[in-house]
């Protein structure tokens, strides 16, 4: 357990702390985005809430590797 409180305070010297803060922010960007389209009503087809899910992933993605990678 100690490996992993080391590796996340600093994650950019070590390849398991940006592993994990890419498994949080990915995970946190599913279950933001699953229960915003689960728990408001609305009608959309599931092509369009996949494609939802798709595009709010590559955001957090894309903020992972501004904030922690560069």
């Amino acid at each position: 357990m100690d490996l992993v409180l080391e590796s996340m305070t600093l994650p950019v010297d070590n390849l398991l702390g940006i592993f994990l803060y890419v498994l949080l922010f990915v995970f946190v960007a599913i279950l933001v985005s699953f229960l915003a389209l689960t728990f408001i009503p609305n009608k959309l087809s599931y092509t369009i809430k996949s494609t939802i899910m798709g595009t709010i992933v590559v955001v957090a993605l894309l903020l992972w590797w501004f904030i922690i990678v560069i």
